[in-house]
């Protein structure tokens, strides 16, 4: 193999060589230059072919049986580089839909957060005083709102409604201690049983005491609007109608 190689070497070198130069001296520098850069060109030429040339050889004369080792070597290759193109094609595939998953996931555990929150401090501030049964009442009326037409859609909108009150000249809430401003809940007792109450109401773990109320108001005073309401129960110092 090696004596192959050296005779198409030595074959490539007889036909490419340049003409020799004369022995003469040359007395110049600029021509000494000149000399060399031929070289350097005729080096720059040569060298490609050569190595054509024994890449020819090497084929013609040894290479042959590599070609099927060379052919598995790129297939493997190819089915590698396949495996990785199409897991990070289902990576990225994946990615977004999982982070979207996460997402609504955690939108909808911060509106449980919020509804729950909004209800307890409607429970603590309308019904603290009230009996057990007259807390889940008022819980009820909250959400019973949620799903009627004329009513925001939000348990916190709709404990923190407005409506303009002509005979007032201002905005007047259904849920009076919306009106006094922010207010905070005493961490106690009281507090704790609203949070309670408000966990069992919203995720339907307490049977219905008021079923479709949507107002009520204390057994203290007779609104003009509960002339035209049906009553549904009367617990604690609270009348409930439909």
């Amino acid at each position: 193999m090696r004596g192959l190689t050296r005779a198409c070497l030595a074959r490539t070198l007889t036909a490419s060589l340049p003409c020799a130069f004369n022995g003469s001296k040359i007395a110049s520098t600029d021509v000494g230059r000149t000399i060399m850069l031929t070289s350097l060109l005729y080096e720059a030429r040569i060298w490609p072919l050569v190595w054509r040339r024994r890449l020819a050889c090497y084929w013609a004369f040894g290479a042959r049986e590599h070609l099927v080792f060379l052919v598995l070597l790129a297939l493997l290759t190819l089915a590698v580089a396949g495996i990785i193109y199409f897991a990070y094609l289902d990576g990225t595939s994946i990615e977004p839909a999982r982070m979207q998953a996460l997402q609504r996931e955690e939108i909808r555990n911060r509106r449980r957060a919020d509804d729950l929150q909004c209800l307890a401090e409607n429970i603590y501030f309308e019904a603290r005083g009230e009996p057990l049964e007259g807390q889940y009442a008022v819980a009820e009326v909250t959400l019973n709102r949620t799903r009627a037409l004329n009513f925001p859609h939000t348990i916190c909108a709709v404990v923190h409604e407005t409506r303009w009150d002509p005979s007032r000249r201002r905005h007047v809430s259904d849920f009076s201690w919306t009106e006094l401003g922010v207010l905070s809940p005493e961490d106690g007792p009281a507090w704790k049983q609203a949070i309670a109450v408000a966990n069992a109401v919203y995720d339907d773990l307490h049977p219905p005491l008021v079923p479709g109320a949507l107002y009520y108001h204390a057994s203290s005073v007779r609104p003009e609007w509960s002339r035209n309401r049906h009553a549904v129960a009367t617990i604690g110092n609270h009348i409930f109608y439909r």
